[in-house]
């Protein structure tokens, strides 16, 4: 393989290792709103913010996992690729990267896809409850609007 093909390869992983985490850590940050909503202070004419009880987190913890199973392997294989063993041009290796690489983005795909659905599909999903509730009195509009605004990014 040419170093400028090994070069676009190795960005390309670091990048999605970048684009993973960052959704990790938008999902992980809605789910710790979710969570800590309760001891938040109210001020006159405010509603207390609640979650129903049957709110579906269903869609945002799928995604959650393929981003953090698509996290771990891809720095498994970068790790794995500074070694020198690793990156020899074995036809199986190549056959195996390109394997795991058509995997890793059907996988993206039908997270993507199943998250869509089961948002959609779901009146009481995280992101569908807090985007109908973002404009509510409440003490907590303002979470309501960063769940929203979180999970709407991660619906288009």
């Amino acid at each position: 393989m040419t170093p400028t093909l090994s070069r676009v390869r190795s960005f390309l992983r670091l990048l999605i290792i970048v684009l993973s985490g960052a959704i990790i850590c938008m999902l992980v940050h809605t789910l710790e709103i979710k969570r800590g909503n309760r001891y938040l202070d109210l001020r006159h004419g405010e509603l207390p913010m609640i979650w129903p009880a049957h709110t579906n987190l269903a869609p945002t913890i799928v995604l959650l996992a393929i981003a953090a199973a698509n996290f771990l392997a891809s720095v498994a294989i970068l790790s794995l690729s500074l070694k020198r063993s690793f990156r020899r041009p074995i036809r199986s290796r190549d056959a195996y990267r390109i394997i795991a690489g058509s995997f890793g983005v059907i996988l993206w795909i039908t997270a993507i896809v199943v998250f869509h659905l089961l948002n959609k599909a779901s009146k009481a999903s995280l992101g569908r409850y807090a985007c109908t509730n973002k404009n509510l009195l409440s003490n907590g509009r303002y979470q309501y609007r960063a769940v929203c605004e979180e999970q709407a990014s991660l619906a288009m």
